[in-house]
């Protein structure tokens, strides 16, 4: 792939190692319950589902990095579910409307292309990073660890924490990001890729971005990319790896646009990060960790609180900048969740919506398939008529939608086993949903981000493979 360089310079990378050899389905660590804190940053407006003073803690954080091919295939000292204990259904899906997205992993299997990318947009339950995790692991696994691909830098908010990366950083950083209930007056859209970014224009306020250390997936990488704005009285920033300045990088423009700083190394172990020199304001909307590849990235692109139509509030063209830097082959959204509790929408003003926002996130990648993850079940209010909950006509949309424009959709809440299957998860032992009545624990993360997985992969081999695949859940 050809990376397009808005400012600074490349420097040669060394060659790529052998890839791994390709085990069974890995099962990502199930640890404690997790949350979607934020911080209440630009606006202050009331969120439906921002649980910014909530944390939860994840005591074997730092056990779920270790690599199948060093450990049988389930991270150490985690109990999996058995299959009898499991709750929920096969869906299926349509498979040809991913038939290019198949197409880039059949060549990359067969060592004819060094990266497929997937970008996965969503709410709470993407920002947890946990069934995105287990979706990624279980794809690299298969098809090789391509990095861990695009984090957030400064302090986005209290337990940010991508599973297969090291993050930190110091100084004073202000996270920005928009809110529905925000008045539109206080927002530039200025939000890149995620809808989250970072400023600052301290003197020698850093943010740094790393390799996991020892076994485990992440634990190699070649590539970093910085996403930035170029803005006018933009101040500049260092590049830095293992220690060293490789760079520095202007962001004064005339006029706002993205720009892109791309270092490249020999692959292997590195630390990299960004140090601002305090001559002005620097906005930065993530950067991306990459190897030589041959693999497969999974970008996790999740905004607490955020609803299917919060996107039509970023910077159109900022969004389409960054997502054809990235060069997806696939694009994945799942919201839903925060909706049920609006009182403003009604099937047809959120089909519109829902429509914008797909036109909106293919306009940077017109080639690339998409997909539409409904959302998963939760407690709602149940309508007095005969009419369907608010959950319930939210799906059909979705999956109205994907129909029309030609993305793939996959029902979590069928999946979860239905109507009422949240209150279901949460009385389990261990419990796989919280009390909540909304969000899932680390273990019913990832036990959705398995099948999601596992149903994709059967589809592929079904369709390139041309064998079917009778067993769509990860075997233990």
């Amino acid at each position: 792939m050809t990376l397009h360089l808005c400012t600074g310079s490349v420097i040669s990378k060394g060659s790529g190692g052998p890839r791994g050899a390709r085990l069974a389905l890995v099962f990502l660590a199930g640890l404690a319950t997790v949350s979607c804190p934020v911080t209440r940053d630009v606006a202050m407006g009331a969120e439906i589902n921002d649980q910014s003073d909530i944390e939860y803690v994840d005591p074997g954080y730092e056990n779920a990095n270790v690599d199948a091919r060093d450990s049988g295939g389930t991270d150490a000292g985690q109990g999996d579910l058995r299959e009898e204990e499991r709750i929920g259904e096969v869906v299926g899906f349509e498979p040809e409307p991913l038939a290019r997205f198949f197409e880039a992993l059949r060549d990359l299997d067969r060592g004819d292309r060094e990266m497929v990318r997937v970008l996965h947009w969503g709410d709470s339950h993407t920002a947890a990073d946990f069934l995105t995790t287990a979706i990624r692991r279980s794809l690299q696994v298969r098809f090789g660890d391509g990095g861990r691909g695009f984090v957030l830098l400064g302090r986005p908010w209290r337990s940010y924490r991508p599973v297969d990366v090291s993050l930190s950083a110091t100084g004073e950083w202000r996270m920005e990001r928009i809110l529905v209930a925000a008045d539109p007056a206080t927002l530039d859209g200025r939000y890149g890729l995620s809808g989250v970014c970072a400023k600052s224009d301290e003197h020698g306020a850093s943010s740094w971005v790393g390799t996991r250390r020892g076994t485990g997936f992440g634990r190699k990488a070649s590539t970093f990319q910085v996403f930035y704005l170029k803005q006018p009285g933009g101040g500049s920033f260092q590049v830095i790896a293992d220690g060293r300045v490789r760079g520095k990088v202007s962001t004064a423009s005339r006029r706002v646009r993205s720009g892109f700083f791309v270092l490249a190394l020999k692959e292997g172990e590195h630390e990299f990060g960004v140090r601002l020199l305090g001559d002005g304001e620097v906005r930065f909307f993530g950067a991306v960790i990459e190897g030589d590849g041959p693999g497969l990235v999974y970008d996790t692109l999740g905004v607490n609180g955020g609803f299917f139509y919060t996107p039509l509030r970023w910077d159109g063209d900022l969004l389409a900048e960054q997502v054809a830097q990235r060069d997806p082959d696939l694009l994945v959204t799942m919201y839903g969740a925060n909706e049920v509790d609006s009182k403003s929408i009604n099937p047809e003003r959120y089909r519109e919506k829902v429509l914008k926002v797909m036109e909106r996130f293919r306009g940077g990648a017109p080639d690339a398939d998409c997909l539409i993850l409904g959302p998963t079940d939760r407690k709602t209010r149940q309508p007095t008529d005969d009419s369907p909950d608010q959950l319930s006509w939210i799906i059909d949309v979705q999956r109205e939608v994907a129909d029309e424009i030609g993305c793939a959709f996959m029902d979590l809440r069928q999946m979860m086993g239905g109507p009422g299957s949240q209150e279901m998860w949460s009385r389990m032992s261990p419990a796989l949903a919280q009390p909540d009545g909304i969000h899932l624990t680390v273990r019913g993360y990832r036990d959705i981000g398995e099948r999601i997985a596992a149903e994709l992969l059967c589809a592929y081999e079904g369709r390139v493979e041309g064998r079917p695949c009778m067993a769509p859940r990860v075997e233990k």
